[in-house]
C-alpha cells in the first residue's frame, strides 16, 4: 500500500506543480485558491487539501485539475468511494488516463470488480499501456485471482510490445542465437550472434569472420510495406540494404545494384533445417533473374551454451 500510494502521490504532486495540466487543458487558469490547495498537496496534508478542493470544485465545477487532486486526496485518506466520485468528475473534462487508472484502483478497493476492470481497460487503451504496472499495485491486489486480470496484463504487453504479438515479426526468430558458420567444405567461415532488441521489433546481427573483418545488420519487419529489411554494415566499409519476405519456409531477401553499367540482383536466403541448424545461401544474377550464380553457401550450427 505504501509503495503504490507513493506512486499516486508523485502523480498528484506532478499535477500540482504545473499551472496547465496536460491531461486537463479545459481547466481554468490556476486561482489563488488552487495555488493554496497545491501547497497542501505537496505537504501531504490530505484532510486540509480535501476541504480546500471541495470548495474549489463547488465554485469551479469544470476544473479538471481540482477534481483529479480531490480524488487523489480522498484516495490517500482511504475514502475510496469519494475518490471514485471525484475521478469520475475529472475524466469527462480531462480524458486523463491516470484518473481512469486510479478510478479502477478505487473500485477495486471497493470490491466492485466489474467497474474496476472496465476502467482499467479504458486506462490501458487511453494511455497505450505505458507506465502502467498493475501486477505490483496493491490497490489492484484483490483482482489478481480474476481471469480478467491476466487479460489486462496481456493487453498492456500487446500495447507496449506489439511486435512480440505480431506473427510477421516472429518469422525470423529461428535466426536468434549464437552460431558458428561453415562452408560446404566444412571450413569455419565465422561466428554470428543474433539478438532481439526493441521489444522484439528488430534482430541485431553481430558477425565476426574467421579470416578477419566483422559487421552488423539490423533486421526488421515493416507493417507499412509488408516487407522484411536487412541493413548490413561491414568493417570494410561495405553497406547493403535488402528487402524481402518469408516465403515457403525461408526468409528471402534481395536487392538490385549497378556497377559499371552492369545491373545485378543479389539474393540472400535463410532456411531453417532444425532448431540447431540453418542454411544461409547467397546468389547473384546479371540477367534479370533468369539465371543465378552461387556466391556463398553457409551451414550455421548453434553453439552449445
Amino acid at each position: 500500500m505504501k509503495e503504490i500510494l507513493s506512486i499516486k502521490l508523485v502523480l498528484a504532486v506532478f499535477f500540482s506543480l504545473f499551472s496547465i495540466n496536460s491531461f486537463a487543458q479545459q481547466s481554468p487558469p490556476m486561482s489563488p485558491q488552487m495555488q493554496s490547495a497545491n501547497q497542501l498537496i505537496r505537504a501531504q496534508k490530505w484532510t486540509e487539501a480535501v476541504t480546500a478542493l471541495e470548495e474549489i470544485t463547488k465554485s469551479e465545477p469544470n476544473n479538471g485539475r481540482a477534481w483529479f487532486l480531490l480524488g487523489t486526496s480522498y484516495h490517500q485518506l482511504g475514502n475510496y468511494e469519494k475518490a471514485a466520485t471525484a475521478y469520475e468528475k475529472n475524466i469527462p473534462i480531462s480524458k486523463n488516463p491516470t484518473a481512469m487508472y486510479n478510478l479502477a484502483c478505487a473500485y477495486s478497493r471497493l470490491n466492485q470488480a466489474d467497474k474496476a476492470f472496465e476502467w482499467l481497460e479504458k486506462s490501458i487503451n487511453a494511455s497505450g499501456g505505458f507506465g502502467l504496472n498493475p501486477q505490483t499495485d496493491e490497490d489492484l491486489a484483490n483482482l489478481k485471482s480474476d481471469a480478467r486480470f491476466a487479460k489486462m496484463v496481456e493487453l498492456i504487453n500487446r500495447k507496449t510490445k506489439p511486435c512480440l504479438y505480431q506473427p510477421e515479426s516472429r518469422q525470423f526468430d529461428f535466426w536468434i542465437g549464437t552460431w558458428e558458420a561453415f562452408t560446404t567444405q566444412g571450413q569455419k567461415a565465422g561466428d554470428n550472434i543474433i539478438q532481439l532488441f526493441a521489444n522484439g521489433c528488430g534482430l541485431l546481427e553481430n558477425w565476426t569472420g574467421s579470416l578477419g573483418g566483422d559487421g552488423k545488420s539490423i533486421n526488421y519487419y515493416d507493417p507499412a510495406t509488408g516487407k522484411w529489411y536487412q541493413n548490413w554494415v561491414g568493417s570494410g566499409g561495405q553497406t547493403t540494404l535488402l528487402s524481402g519476405n518469408f516465403v515457403d519456409g525461408s526468409m528471402r531477401f534481395q536487392r538490385e545494384s549497378e556497377v559499371n553499367g552492369v545491373k545485378t540482383i543479389s539474393y540472400l536466403t535463410f532456411t531453417k533445417i532444425d532448431d540447431n541448424t540453418f542454411r544461409q545461401f547467397g546468389e547473384a544474377s546479371t540477367d534479370g533473374g533468369k539465371t543465378r550464380t552461387m556466391t556463398f553457401d553457409f551451414k550455421y550450427v548453434r553453439k552449445k551454451s
